[in-house]
């Protein structure tokens, strides 16, 4: 298809999409998707008007049987009667047709096989009547011809091999079935091909542009699509950073009250000298404060860091044993203190990975806390790991808390989500655990899912793909 084609199927300026490309022989659409949708379109627009010409086409058949009489008699006029009365019950056999189920399909044959048997019934008259009659009745094809060329639904090739067919029947009907005079044959076949000629041309650039205004709409639909989808995201962005506000003023707020109060009190001794009980009891508060501050800041950091693809990997060959039970250290104590119990399933195979040491432990631990966060007093929280037969290996981090309704699971990787409420939730937290777990999950060529159920429990699998292991050794003694 040429440059120029493909740029009027649209406004000036606007790009070509791919499936709207258009053959300008055939004028039909290079994609058999974009076709079939086309065609689909079409048909239900403008079947109706389709049936409606047929019907016209035959109410003129029968009153043109009118002019039969003026100029005809005896066995001539009955045979022309009779051929008239043949076409008009086609014609007829051919519009009750169109009322069947799921005929939409096979309208192009439908339209083309109405022009086909309007236009026979003109040169059978031509090859039976006698002189000077025989020669006047091809304006009836003309007529045909320019009728034919109205059908919306009739496409350009079908309309160009139908009148290509006629035309040359009539030559044959003319010239050596019935010969009229030579004079006659010439201006009657200078006049049809003209017509011909001008209703091809009128039938391509009407099947050009309907398709090309279809193109243009669906182009626009597209359009809207995508700008619906940007609105979309760009209100999803205002509403995180709505929730990102929300959680900060929360989760930021809360340390520094107790940061802020406690120190205050220190500093004015309000319970005594600085050697008082209370005073220890409120520099251990101040310490978590500011680590639960600190481990906001780092996480927001590494996030920002993974995002803009700053953080460099610093892998080292190590068992994941070990490193999984170095991050459960810190995690213990949290576990106990909310009455969860925190299990390490070892493998009974000595697994280890190509990774980066201190983001491995906080991707294990960030897993972790998440599911001591959300699993109730009593619950278990439970970490194993997996040699899978094609060479990967997956750490399981598996607990019975409240688990993930479906319709969230979605939204659980984004920055600074929560799934519960940013203003009324029961859990802490900035809602960056899961986006940063996945981002170095991603750093190491792993993947990282979730499957989960509501209040029965999550199960995160992260799984290293077999170049990130380096060697399955069995191990001589299990640890208990």
């Amino acid at each position: 298809m040429s440059k120029g084609f493909r740029k009027s199927l649209f406004p000036p300026g606007v790009a070509q999409l791919p499936e709207t490309e258009l053959n300008p022989f055939t004028l039909r659409f290079k994609d058999r998707e974009f076709e079939e949708l086309f065609t689909k379109h079409h048909v239900e627009r403008d079947f109706p008007q389709s049936v409606v010409y047929m019907v016209i086409g035959i109410f003129a058949w029968f009153t043109y049987s009118i002019l039969d009489f003026l100029v005809l008699e005896g066995a001539e006029l009955t045979f022309v009667l009779l051929v008239r009365a043949v076409v008009i019950s086609c014609l007829t056999g051919l519009v009750i047709v169109c009322f069947l189920p799921d005929i939409e399909r096979k309208i192009q044959w439908i339209l083309s096989a109405c022009m086909l048997i309007a236009g026979s019934g003109i040169i059978v008259m031509t090859g039976r009547i006698s002189e000077p009659f025989n020669h006047m009745y091809y304006a009836g094809l003309i007529l045909v011809v320019l009728y034919s060329s109205n059908f919306l639904l009739l496409r350009f090739t079908y309309s160009v091999i139908v009148s290509a067919s006629l035309f040359f029947a009539y030559l044959v009907a003319a010239a050596i079935v019935n010969p009229v005079p030579q004079w006659a044959l010439i201006n009657n076949a200078f006049f049809l091909s003209v017509t011909m000629c001008w209703t091809i041309w009128t039938r391509y650039w009407s099947d050009y542009y309907i398709r090309g205004d279809f193109a243009s709409r669906y182009f626009l639909i597209q359009e809207k699509r995508r700008s619906e989808e940007l609105l979309e995201a760009a209100e999803a962005g205002n509403r995180s950073k709505s929730e990102f506000l929300a959680i900060m003023s929360h989760e930021l707020r809360t340390p520094l009250n107790a940061i802020i109060g406690f120190s205050e009190m220190i500093q004015q001794k309000l319970f005594g000298p600085i050697g008082s009980d209370k005073y220890e009891s409120y520099v251990n508060d101040i310490a978590e404060s500011g680590r639960h501050l600190l481990g906001i800041i780092n996480d927001i950091l590494d996030l920002s860091k993974a995002e803009s693809g700053k953080i460099m990997l610093q892998d080292e060959e190590l068992p994941v044993a070990d490193l999984i039970d170095q991050a459960l250290r810190m995690s213990r104590g949290k576990a106990a203190e909310q009455g969860i119990q925190l299990a390490f399933d070892v493998p009974e195979k000595d697994v280890t990975l190509r990774v980066d040491s201190r983001l491995f432990k906080q991707v294990i631990l960030n897993l972790v806390s998440n599911a001591v966060k959300f699993t109730k007093r009593g619950g278990k929280v439970v970490i194993s790991v997996v040699s899978n037969d094609d060479g990967s290996c997956s750490v399981i981090v598996e607990d019975n808390g409240i688990g993930i309704a479906e319709k969230d699971m979605a939204r659980i990787f984004d920055p600074f989500v929560q799934v519960e409420n940013s203003l009324c939730r029961e859990h802490g937290g900035a809602g960056l655990g899961l986006p940063l777990v996945k981002k170095i999950a991603e750093l190491h060529q792993a993947d990282l899912t979730l499957h989960s159920t509501p209040d029965v429990g999550t199960r995160a699998v992260l799984t290293f793909p077999p170049e990130r292991v380096v060697q399955l050794e069995q191990v001589s003694q299990q640890v208990a």
